[in-house]
């Protein structure tokens, strides 16, 4: 009779399944989920569904038009612990290459900080500059250097000492 009384309750917690907590998402489907949904991002601002991240002329200012997107990064980035952000930043060939390697090393410093102020640890987000070394479209037209002046970004699980 005991053991009738006590079938409720064990069919109770064998329901449970035996977890307590929230279910742990493998590393390797956060980052492939990490890096798809940065993927989509980067496909939406190229066909103009999102605004690109710009800055204000010759500065390292984000735009106002630019934080939406920003904050959608910083929240796909915050489903995981374990996932690390690479900014790279580019410029267009107008002005001298020290000029613009500096203005993109403190554009990528601009967007780690925006994120870092949205929430993710320091030292998961690392940046870098390449000034114009790195062209998408050729820089003797407006529409070339347009594409060229972008920020891009890379998410990684590995340890940073193993990447750059």
């Amino acid at each position: 009779m005991r053991l009738l009384a006590c079938l409720p309750l064990l069919a109770a917690l064998a329901a449970c399944g035996g977890r307590s907590g929230p279910l742990r998402e493998d590393p390797a489907a956060a980052e492939r989920k990490a890096r798809e949904a940065l993927e989509g991002i980067e496909r939406k601002i190229s066909r103009g569904d999102l605004p690109k991240i710009q800055f204000e002329f010759d500065e390292a200012e984000i735009t106002p038009e630019s934080r939406p997107t920003l904050d959608l990064i910083a929240e796909v980035l915050a489903r995981s612990e374990r996932l690390k952000l690479f900014i790279l930043a580019h410029t267009d060939s107008v002005g001298g290459e020290d000029y613009n390697l500096d203005l993109s090393e403190r554009r990528a410093k601009a967007v780690k900080e925006f994120l870092v102020k949205k929430g993710l640890p320091p030292p998961t987000v690392r940046y870098r500059g390449y000034g114009f070394a790195r062209p998408l479209a050729d820089n003797s037209s407006e529409e070339g250097r347009a594409k060229n002046r972008r920020v891009e970004f890379r998410v990684t699980t590995r340890d940073w000492d193993a990447i750059y």
